[in-house]
């Protein structure tokens, strides 16, 4: 003769089947069967009578173990990782851009009106120079270096940074990097590319490990770095070593004083939608100002 099925009684609801089997899962863990029946009120969950009240004290108690789970990201974790940066149309509006300028030559109205030219921006003020010259390649091969490498480095930069916040502060630093490089070497001097912002943005990756102390997080964006240099060497026309090392420097300082201030004003270190939009904004308008300038004053 068998057995009495044993009479089941509800022990809780949810309107979530999620959290419906998860229920399920931890009861049955503990050895106590279940049943999941679809009311009208929602999902009830239901045991054995004799076991309603142990079945009971374990979801509570599994309840309070993980009311704080998930924990919120703790600091120094990467943020927005599952975030895809527009690294392929930021490089493929190099590329555009280089078609449209072509090399460097000294007939090259582009090249002209916008490369680095430290007599022009020191005499007289032509300071949309140290931006411009950002967008200019010499030649194929520091476009490639650029495209290649240096879009790895920046691929991860936006992914930690965020697009908008990343990009403005890698044109800001390599825009300062050229300044301190022109400082350096006085009138006379003259350079392109895009390769000094690339080398702010190893700065800033690498900047922000060192803040977290987490060295090993800094040898992809070095050796990122240190394999560009070697691609497009540290001399030739109309480049130097001296604006790739200033970008580094800035881009360092920049990524120390970042990870700083998230610290103390942000706690997630999220930055917000807005602040992303307003950078974005920012570097394309600062990108389009310099060389509005720089046509405007110079036409061909």
């Amino acid at each position: 003769m068998s057995e009495p099925t044993p009479a089941y009684v509800e022990v809780t609801t949810t309107d979530s089947r999620y959290r419906a089997r998860l229920w399920s899962l931890v009861l049955l863990a503990v050895g106590i069967p279940t049943l999941v029946e679809e009311r009208e009120g929602g999902l009830v969950l239901l045991v054995p009578a004799a076991k309603s009240e142990r079945a009971a004290r374990e979801l509570s108690l599994f309840t309070e173990e993980n009311r704080n789970w998930p924990p919120p990201r703790q600091l120094g974790e990467e943020p927005r990782m599952g975030h895809r940066p527009p690294t392929v149309l930021l490089m493929g509006a190099l590329l555009i851009f280089y078609v449209i300028t072509g090399a460097a030559s000294e007939a090259n109205h582009w090249f002209r009106v916008g490369e680095v030219d430290s007599r022009a921006i020191l005499t007289h003020g032509e300071y949309w120079r140290l931006v411009t010259a950002l967008t200019l390649h010499a030649d194929s091969v520091h476009l490639l270096g650029n495209l290649l490498l240096g879009g790895l480095v920046i691929h991860f930069l936006l992914k930690v940074y965020g697009t908008g916040l990343g990009l403005f502060l890698t044109l800001l630093a390599g825009t300062i990097g050229n300044y301190l490089n022109v400082l350096a070497h006085g009138p006379g001097h003259f350079s392109v590319g895009f390769s000094t912002a690339v080398f702010a943005a190893v700065g800033l990756l690498s900047g922000s490990q060192m803040s977290r102390q987490r060295f090993g997080g800094i040898i992809l964006p070095l050796g990122a770095g240190l394999a560009l240099l070697a691609m497009i060497g540290s001399e030739g026309v109309r480049t130097d070593l001296g604006a790739h090392l200033w970008g580094l420097l800035v881009g360092l300082a920049f990524g120390l004083l970042y990870s700083l201030f998230r610290r103390g004003s942000d706690p997630e270190g999220r930055s917000g939608a807005w602040l992303q939009a307003g950078c974005l904004g920012l570097a394309l308008l600062l990108v389009a100002a310099a060389w509005y300038l720089a046509l405007a004053g110079n036409p061909s």
